[in-house]
């Protein structure tokens, strides 16, 4: 009996006891809760940094692949321009080539008349040496006709007699 006073006197009692359990399993949903939206929130933090992450590499990526493409060319460029230089220089050289040809061409050209005029000249002595030597022969032939016992003309068959 005891018990039912008790529970006339205060008839708030049991309320409060429920509202004491309400406000613990409240407060028990909401640390669930709010645990869940941590949980949550750790997981989109992690996305979000894996996210900018990734985003970070592949501009990285994009860079480095720029910079490459751009050396490439560069080095490209440089080739050609050497290539360039140098079908320049071998043009010049073959155009220097020529001339020098030209000019040994000309100094060749100007020493053959040279050279022929030297050699009519030794063919004009030698035409003299045989007139000459013809004439000789011939004096020397009328000498031996004029007198009978003078054939054959004494010469030396040995240097030393």
């Amino acid at each position: 009996m005891k018990r039912k006073t008790n529970e006339t006197r205060n008839p708030n009692m049991g309320q409060a006891k429920q509202a004491k359990n309400d406000s613990l399993s409240h407060e028990l949903c909401t640390t669930i809760l709010s645990s869940n939206q941590n949980e949550n929130f750790v997981e989109i933090e992690k996305e979000k940094t894996l996210a900018l992450i990734n985003a970070w590499e592949e501009n990285e990526k994009a860079k480095a692949q720029t910079k490459a493409y751009k050396e490439l060319c560069s080095i490209e460029a440089w080739e050609n321009n050497m290539k360039t230089s140098l079908e320049l220089d071998l043009k010049k050289m073959e155009e220097n080539l020529e001339v020098e040809k030209a000019e040994y061409s000309n100094r060749f050209k100007k020493k053959i008349p040279e050279i022929e005029k030297i050699a009519e000249a030794k063919r004009e002595k030698i035409e003299k040496q045989k007139e000459q030597k013809s004439i000789n022969l011939k004096k020397m032939s009328e000498k031996l006709s004029a007198t009978p016992h003078a054939y054959p003309p004494k010469t030396k068959t040995c240097g030393c007699f």
